[in-house]
């Protein structure tokens, strides 16, 4: 496993795999040319016939914006490409035994937090499908259920006690008592709504609670909030 603070290795590996993998790009042919430039691992003549190769398979317009900058020497390698690629030097080969790192175990604890933070917020953001955010519309609601009850008792509130369905019912033309049992309806609709969004973000917090993998504890968190 390399260092970090050694960016030649990972350079070497990026080109390596792309060039294992049948690719042929500008970037690949400059890392090539720049390799074979400081004769990295004493393998000038290796990583020439990578770049000449790349180089020479690339569309026209870089082509020649990259041979525009060789020298007499290193254009013989693109004008002369091998139908395949040469054998990777024994000394690269080490090199890419040793790039095997090995796997990071995932931080289950950490993963269930952050897991459990998506799980709230993502309900929180289904709510809003339902009713509007904020704390101060929340008492507006509260209290408006408060008055709306207050206005279908038999004797029914004074006017100046339940002031938001009067204010309502004036705005909509319709009766004190018709805005009153409709905000009521639309609360116990809400209720439904608002029940099955709590089971399912409780029973998603359980689940991840419960997960043993990264695997399962990314798919607990994954609700559908939709159909409830």
């Amino acid at each position: 496993m390399y260092s970090i603070e050694n960016s030649y290795n990972p350079m070497i590996e990026a080109l390596l795999k792309g060039v294992q993998a049948g690719q042929g790009e500008y970037w690949m042919a400059s890392i090539a040319w720049w390799l074979g430039r400081q004769d990295f691992f004493n393998c000038r003549d290796f990583w020439f016939t990578v770049a000449g190769k790349l180089t020479a398979e690339l569309p026209a317009a870089q082509r020649a914006r990259v041979v525009e900058q060789l020298g007499k020497q290193e254009d013989a390698y693109v004008d002369h490409p091998p139908m395949t690629w040469p054998e990777l030097p024994s000394i690269v080969q080490n090199l890419q035994a040793e790039w095997n790192p090995a796997p990071v175990e995932p931080d289950l604890p950490a993963m269930r937090l952050d897991a459990i933070t998506k799980i709230d917020r993502d309900a929180e953001k289904y709510r809003l499908n339902f009713i509007t955010a904020g704390s101060g519309q929340t008492m507006a609601y509260q209290q408006k259920l408060t008055e709306a009850r207050a206005a279908l008792v038999d004797p029914p509130a004074l006017e100046s006690d339940i002031p938001h369905i009067v204010a309502e019912a004036a705005l909509d033309g319709v009766s004190v008592a018709d805005k009153a049992a409709e905000i009521i309806a639309t609360f116990e609709q809400w209720q439904v709504v608002s029940a099955s969004i709590e089971a399912k973000r409780l029973g998603a917090k359980k689940a991840v609670a419960a997960a043993e993998t990264a695997a399962a504890i990314e798919s607990a968190a994954t609700v559908n909030w939709m159909g409830v």
